[in-house]
């Protein structure tokens, strides 16, 4: 298999202190397979899922990262904002 990056990284904050980016559902998977600290949730098995199609390309990667994020929100993890030339000029930044 190989990565099929993500228009957007995500940036999590472990709960461990780092932060960890991941580009793409090849680096998601390893992620939640490895480092995740909450594999009970329902979100958790669907960003599995979600991933394993996207590599699959029965999905597109776009459906993955969205998967991971509410994977990342439900295991309590933060996400950070990837840079700040992502603000507005009102000091204003996209939501993920």
């Amino acid at each position: 298999m190989y990565e099929m990056p993500w228009s957007k990284p995500v940036n999590v904050n472990m709960l461990d202190g780092r932060c960890r980016t991941v580009i793409g559902p090849l680096d998601a998977m390893k992620c939640l397979k490895s480092e995740w600290p909450v594999r009970n949730g329902a979100y958790y098995g669907c960003a599995i899922r979600a991933c394993e199609a996207a590599l699959k390309h029965k999905k597109r990667p776009e459906e993955a990262r969205a998967a991971f994020i509410a994977a990342s929100r439900e295991a309590f993890l933060t996400i950070v904002a990837a840079a700040r030339q992502e603000e507005k000029a009102d000091g204003h930044r996209p939501l993920e």
